[in-house]
């Protein structure tokens, strides 16, 4: 069995109502979601926006792609899909989604 690099956490990504941790190593690069204080169309334009901004940076430093990575039943599998992740399969108990431009 192939073992996974360990990874680390980076915070600091704030919005108006949420703050988002990355987790990353030298193969990939992980959204933690985060919890929204309050959900308006402002805030979810601001995440697109910050989205689109982020990835061009995660480009430039290597990465093809960001995942997310949810619980079945949470109500973020909805948000994923708005902000443009494509679902990718299900590992152990979570679904994996995938940003790419």
């Amino acid at each position: 069995m192939q073992s996974i690099p360990v990874s680390k956490s980076l915070h600091g990504i704030k919005g108006s109502c949420f703050s988002i941790r990355l987790e990353y190593n030298e193969d990939f690069i992980i959204v933690h979601l985060p919890t929204i204080d309050k959900m308006t169309k402002e805030v979810f334009l601001e995440m697109k926006r910050m989205l689109s901004d982020w990835f061009s940076f995660l480009k430039t430093v290597g990465y093809k792609s960001v995942f997310a990575a949810i619980e079945p039943e949470h109500k973020n599998n909805k948000l994923v899909r708005m902000l443009n992740f494509e679902y990718v399969g299900k590992d152990k108990e979570y679904f994996v989604y995938q940003f790419k431009e």
